[in-house]
């Protein structure tokens, strides 16, 4: 039997060819404020991509030829000019990081290895950032809509007192709220989670855009009167639309007399806490259960990176862990470190936060 390797043939053509590569791309990156904001794809390269399935390889000139014929091709998002649903840019810096992501190919969802310790490292600098407490946790995913499943379950499964993990939610009438200003990532994550679209009351927004405090007890007091069970409450920091940023301190008031889950979508205007003039438009951040942004917005981290903090990680890692042999962990070795970012969230195959 022929030996056989994921190798290349030959590491120095490889090499040269990566280099051109770099060069390319660092060129693309270094002229991105000339010329149009977005390039349309060419008819003839989109030909080019709908071909049957290869066989056989082409090589590594042919293939790195086809990949910078792309690069003029993107979304536009790295040029000054472009202004559309707020979208990162990245930076040089990280894409020579995720050349160092790449080749340590690492699984973030759990055991003892250096790219964790860098998750570790950001997941406290966020607790500090907002000013959340030691035994909160957090986790790195794939950005705020997967954030707001991960809190939302959490949420979910605090106001049934885990019952549900094992029964299902049942007939269980949880009902939660957030402005009609929201990211349909909240409508999505209830109907994910089984609580259905209709559980999720869209309440009026002011003349500032910004959740109708009023409305929203008066439709608390309504579905209590109703006899459903009012769960959690989405605050909004920074809409999609116009930008606008909720009450949160009203809202967390609300949340705390109610005793309702306060879960803030910060997506991008949560990086306002970065900024010394800003940072008091975000007051009542700091008193929310749970809290989902992006690093791939404000912060130009690379795609696709998003975070979930959650004030009691406890109730967090209760609502994730399932234990299989084949993942126990153990007290030293590669298998030691526990628990692991994969026991707070969906996902085993996370990507590396080493970027």
């Amino acid at each position: 039997m022929p030996d056989t390797s994921l190798d290349p043939e030959n590491w120095g053509a490889l090499r040269a060819a990566a280099h051109d590569m770099l060069d390319a791309a660092l060129a693309k990156m270094q002229s991105a404020s000339e010329g149009r904001v977005w390039n349309p794809l060419p008819d003839d390269l989109k030909q080019s991509l709908t071909v049957d399935i290869p066989r056989e390889g082409i090589g590594i000139a042919r293939t790195q030829h086809a990949v910078q014929a792309l690069l003029p091709y993107g979304v536009g998002n790295t040029h000054p000019r472009f202004f559309g649903w707020v979208h990162g840019a990245g930076t040089p810096g990280g894409m020579v990081a995720d050349i160092a992501a790449a080749a340590m190919n690492a699984n973030l969802g759990g055991r003892d290895h250096g790219a964790i310790y860098v998750e570790n490292q950001v997941v406290e600098w966020v607790r500090d950032l907002f000013d959340f407490p030691a035994s909160s946790s957090g986790l790195v995913v794939s950005g705020t809509s997967m954030a707001t499943v991960v809190a939302l379950k959490v949420a979910r499964d605090v106001k049934l007192a885990f019952a549900n993990q094992k029964g299902g939610i049942g007939a269980a009438e949880l009902v939660g709220y957030t402005s009609v200003q929201t990211h349909n990532c909240v409508a999505r994550a209830f109907d994910l989670l089984g609580l259905g679209t209709d559980a999720l009351r869209l309440i009026a927004v002011d003349e500032n855009f910004e959740m109708d405090i009023a409305a929203l007890k008066s439709a608390i007091a309504a579905d209590k009167a109703a006899g459903k069970t009012p769960f959690c409450i989405v605050g909004t920091a920074g809409s999609v639309n116009v930008g606008a940023i909720d009450d949160l301190d009203a809202i967390a008031d609300i949340a705390k007399a109610e005793d309702i889950w306060f879960h803030v979508d910060g997506a991008f205007g949560a990086s306002l806490m970065l900024s010394e003039p800003m940072r008091p438009r975000l007051k009542g951040i700091t008193r929310a259960d749970s809290l989902a942004f992006d690093f791939h917005k404000w912060w130009h981290v690379n795609y696709a990176v998003g975070f979930v903090l959650i004030r009691h990680g406890a109730d967090h890692l209760r609502a994730f862990t399932m234990t299989a042999e084949y993942l126990a962990g153990q007290k030293r070795g590669l298998a030691a470190g526990g628990p692991w970012p994969a026991d707070y969230g969906f996902s085993w195959s996370l990507a590396g936060s080493i970027r």
